[in-house]
């Protein structure tokens, strides 16, 4: 084979490769999550702190280390005295065990800290991927309408060349066309930015990779009434690491209680006098400080403020979610009645107005400028009802970030009447 040939297989290669690598695939709502949580970075970084809190639980079982001292006193080997030691220090109270408990709450908040990541991860995946399936839907119904106002062109231009309308309708024809192709570009945009939002969310926003989401926008699930989702406020994973916060600050306000009882050190060792014809004596000692001047009550009393900070932090943050659910619940509910009013109504008077306004058009009974109107009615109506379910998913996807997972469905999936 020749070097030529070679080369441009070898091309033929890459490219293949190339797009094959960047091949337009489908992806669902759960493959998105757990693309999310396998790769997103924000749970990466938490991770990595449980590494350092389990690192801490295994120092916080270490004993101190024990000291060994040497002494010599006159340096005349006559009357030399040499003196050698090894002193252990204590410890008194409990420390050591409330160290240990103190290194176990903190890992335990970290293992909440994933929980937390985890939840707003997967809930921003969720918001995510219904935007995408909007600027989807979006997009679909711009190639659409784009489709109908050059087909109206075409009429129009066929009616100009028949003598039944003014030239004039056929330039209101081509206006409306190009208006349509701008808003064809804008919503090709807003799909873009929608996959790559979703996209940085399992750590490839700069990745060439296209996909199509495939869920179901309209099919919105029947969920609980808000007091049985406040009765779920409690294990969410914000209101759980609040209230570890409040044992690991009791822990430590604990170890500074024992603070006030003072370690013990004690020492062993041998001195050897020349001075007395090299006799070895041995030593024994013990050493405890006296809490004369210093008891550690500052740092007692500022422990147990952090103790009753953190109990008011907890009560403030259980009000802050309540009603931050409360408000999600609100906007749900709103959204949800504002699409079945555009499927029951609006969606459909439009969709008539607009057959009714072409068909008299084509028959000479409407004017162009009617059947323009009705065509921006009917893209209006259809674009406020994909917002409309796209405002609905992110309000859910609020109630999941609040409750820390998604909420306990109790019936079936039901499209909106």
């Amino acid at each position: 084979m020749s070097m030529t040939k070679f080369l441009l297989l070898a091309v033929l290669s890459t490219a293949l490769s190339g797009q094959l690598a960047y091949a337009v695939e489908n992806i669902t709502l759960d493959e998105a999550t757990a693309l999310a949580l396998r790769a997103n970075p924000d749970i990466a970084v938490v991770l990595r702190g449980r590494e350092i809190e389990s690192a801490q639980v295994l120092q916080a079982a270490s004993r101190p280390n024990p000291t060994l001292s040497g002494q010599v006193e006159d340096l005349r080997s006559q009357n030399r005295i040499a003196t050698i030691a090894i002193s252990q220090q204590l410890e008194t109270a409990g420390k050591r065990d409330k160290r240990m408990a103190v290194a176990d709450a903190n890992l335990a908040i970290a293992d909440a800290e994933i929980g937390i990541a985890q939840a707003e991860t997967s809930a921003k995946v969720y918001a995510a991927f219904y935007q995408v399936l909007a600027a989807q839907q979006a997009q679909t119904l711009a190639q659409e309408l784009l489709q109908i106002a050059t087909q109206s062109k075409e009429t129009t231009a066929k009616r100009v060349l028949a003598g039944k309308v003014s030239p004039v309708e056929e330039t209101k024809a081509k206006v409306a066309e190009a208006g349509l192709k701008v808003d064809l570009a804008n919503a090709n945009q807003q799909l873009a930015t929608a996959k790559q939002r979703l996209a940085s969310l399992w750590a490839k926003g700069n990745s060439q990779a296209d996909y199509i989401a495939v869920g179901e926008l309209e099919k919105l699930s029947s969920i609980p009434t808000l007091s049985d989702l406040m009765a779920q406020l409690p294990d969410s994973p914000r209101l759980k690491k609040a209230s570890l916060a409040i044992t690991q600050k009791q822990t430590l306000s604990a170890i500074e209680q024992s603070k006030k009882r003072p370690d013990v050190t004690v020492s062993l060792g041998a001195r050897r006098n020349e001075e007395l014809g090299g006799i070895t004596q041995a030593l024994i000692g013990l050493s405890i400080p006296i809490p004369v001047f210093d008891n550690n009550q500052g740092n007692l009393q500022g422990a147990r403020a952090r103790e009753f900070q953190s109990i008011d932090e907890k009560a403030a943050l259980q009000n802050q979610l309540q009603t931050e659910l409360a408000g999600a619940y609100a906007r749900r509910q709103l959204q949800v009645e504002a699409g079945s009013m555009y499927q029951q109504d609006i969606l459909q008077g439009a969709q008539s107005a607009y057959e009714a306004a072409r068909k008299g058009f084509e028959f000479g009974k409407f004017s162009f400028l009617e059947v323009l109107d009705a065509q921006r009615t009917l893209f209006q109506a259809k674009t406020q009802f994909i917002q409309t379910l796209a405002l609905a998913r992110q309000a859910e996807a609020d109630i999941q970030s609040i409750l820390g997972a998604p909420y306990k469905i109790e019936s079936v999936k039901k499209e909106l009447p």
